[in-house]
C-alpha cells in the first residue's frame, strides 16, 4: 500500500519586520510580576504566602468537614425517619396479619361449631325417637301400673261374688302384663 504523506518544509526563519519573542508567561499571579527583590526579602515573602495558603488550607478543610459533618447529621435524620416509617408499615403489616389469621381462625371456628351443629341436628331424629320410645315405656309401665291399682280397687269393692262366678283380673296376675 502506498503512502499518501507529503512532506512539508518547515522554515526556522523569522518572517522579516518581527523580532523574536520570549515565551509568554501566561501567569497572572502580581506576586511574579513584581521586579526581583533581595532574595531574603524574596524568601521572607514566599514564607508568609506560604504561611497564608496553608491557612487557607486549613480553613478550607475545616469549612470541609463542617459541611461533611452536617450533611452527614441530615442523612442519618433522614435514615433514622425511613427506618421509623418502614417500621411502622412492617407493625402495620403484622397487626394485618394478625388480625387476618384471628379472623380466618373464628371464621374456621364458626364452621367447626356449624358443622358440629349439623351433625347434632342428623344424630337428633334418631335420637328423639329413641327417648320417644323410652317415654312410652314409661308411660306404658306407669299406665301398667295404675291400671294394676284400678283392678285392685275395683276387685276390692267386688270381692263378694254375686253369681257364684269369681272371674276377676286381680286373682290372675299374668294377665296384667298381656
Amino acid at each position: 500500500m502506498h503512502s499518501m504523506i507529503s512532506s512539508v518544509d518547515v522554515k526556522s526563519e523569522v518572517p522579516v519586520g518581527l523580532e523574536p519573542i520570549s515565551p509568554l508567561d501566561l501567569r497572572t499571579d502580581l506576586r511574579m510580576m513584581m521586579p526581583v527583590v533581595d532574595p531574603v526579602v524574596r524568601e521572607k515573602q514566599l514564607q508568609q504566602e506560604l504561611l497564608l495558603i496553608q491557612q487557607q488550607q486549613q480553613i478550607q478543610k475545616q469549612l470541609l468537614i463542617a459541611e461533611f459533618q452536617k450533611q452527614h447529621e441530615n442523612l442519618t435524620r433522614q435514615h433514622q425517619a425511613q427506618l421509623q416509617e418502614h417500621i411502622k408499615e412492617l407493625l402495620a403489616i403484622k397487626q394485618q396479619q394478625e388480625l387476618l389469621e384471628k379472623e380466618q381462625k373464628l371464621e374456621q371456628q364458626r364452621q367447626e361449631q356449624e358443622v358440629e351443629r349439623h351433625r347434632r341436628e342428623q344424630q337428633l331424629p334418631p335420637l328423639r325417637g329413641k327417648d320417644r320410645g323410652r317415654e312410652r315405656a314409661v308411660a306404658s309401665t306407669e299406665v301398667k301400673q295404675k291400671l294394676q291399682e284400678f283392678l285392685l280397687s275395683k276387685s276390692a269393692t267386688k270381692d263378694t261374688p254375686t253369681n257364684g262366678k269369681n272371674h276377676s283380673v286381680s286373682r290372675h296376675p299374668k294377665l296384667w302384663y298381656t
